[in-house]
């Protein structure tokens, strides 16, 4: 009766149950640690940058541009295009976020001065290592926009944009990533009788609409059921329907995931096509990887909407 009287059992189960608390304490503990990364200022090269680091891959969120502007292996090179430019200019790269669609512009082009050519009004540290930039505002309906950016526990970089929308018909998130110009995109193309290429050519400097029957585009190549895409001497500009968009280099590749909306849904400016690629003529060497929403309207009178994607990096 010694060994397994009641006394016995009660100590092992109290030493049973402190086991198990401390093994739950470090579960929490690492998993809060791989879960969210945290975000730290540092000195960059034109001034200081928020960087957070997570399984070899780095991102930095540069003050003077408002916006995402480093992306890729810790120890370089950058995936994302950000020259070296003045603030007050359309060369900013990284992360660029427009509220569209862009035919509700006046005019057309380009887009207001404080979603693209201003530094941040602010960045805050939140919960959970959520680092929130925002923008400030403009004139008119050009609102200022904010956006989040934090580590997920699966190693992808979870990128928000919100604003509060003043508008009663609505408008979209255009989430634009420049990417390295020598990237080869890849998109999946699902041909039917609205696009019988499985994919559409947008709107641009002298393509007033959207074309569902053309020849094919120079910059790309068809294997496997896939598109293959790069850059090349003239512009370009192509609609997917939604779905995952690879941009890959030798060093390693982004995948551009379809990401959540919170709003109320009232309109689709882009006609089932809001995964879009924009390959930049010989003389200006963009690649752009872009995510649209729909148009959105806040749930409650005044409030705010918002449209969050997934960037994931893996190495070749």
């Amino acid at each position: 009766m010694g060994r397994w009287g009641h006394g016995t059992w009660k100590n092992e189960a109290v030493t049973t149950t402190g086991r198990a608390v401390f093994i739950l304490a470090l579960a929490i503990l690492f998993s809060g640690c791989a879960v969210s990364p945290g975000w730290r200022e540092v000195p960059g090269k034109g001034g200081p940058v928020w960087r957070s680091e997570s399984g070899g891959w780095r991102a930095e969120v540069d003050p003077s541009r408002g916006r995402l502007s480093y992306l890729g292996p810790s120890a370089g090179p950058n995936l994302l295009y950000s020259p070296a430019e003045p603030p007050d200019s359309l060369q900013m790269g990284g992360h660029r976020v427009w509220l569209g669609p862009q035919f509700d512009w006046k005019p057309f082009w380009p887009p207001p001065r404080n979603w693209e050519m201003m530094p941040a009004e602010s960045i805050k540290l939140r919960a959970g290592n959520l680092l929130e930039v925002e923008s400030p505002g403009g004139v008119g309906e050009a609102v200022a926009i904010r956006r989040t950016y934090r580590w997920r526990g699966d190693g992808r970089l979870e990128c928000g944009v919100s604003w509060q929308e003043t508008s009663d018909r609505g408008r979209q998130a255009i989430q634009i990533f420049q990417v390295d110009a020598a990237a080869v995109v890849e998109a999946h193309p699902a041909p039917g009788p609205s696009a019988p290429r499985g994919f559409v050519r947008l709107p641009l400097a002298g393509r007033p609409t959207t074309e569902t029957i053309f020849a094919f585009p120079r910059q790309a190549k068809v294997a496997l059921n896939r598109v293959f895409l790069r850059r090349g001497r003239e512009e370009e500009k192509l609609g997917f329907p939604e779905q995952t968009l690879f941009a890959r280099w030798p060093v390693g590749q982004l995948r551009l995931h379809p990401g959540r909306i919170n709003g109320r849904v009232v309109g689709d400016p882009d006609g089932g096509f809001p995964t879009q690629i924009y390959l930049g003529a010989h003389d200006w060497p963009v690649l752009e990887v872009e995510q649209l929403s729909p148009r959105l309207l806040p749930w409650l009178p005044g409030g705010r909407v918002s449209h969050t994607v997934l960037v994931e990096l893996r190495r070749p």
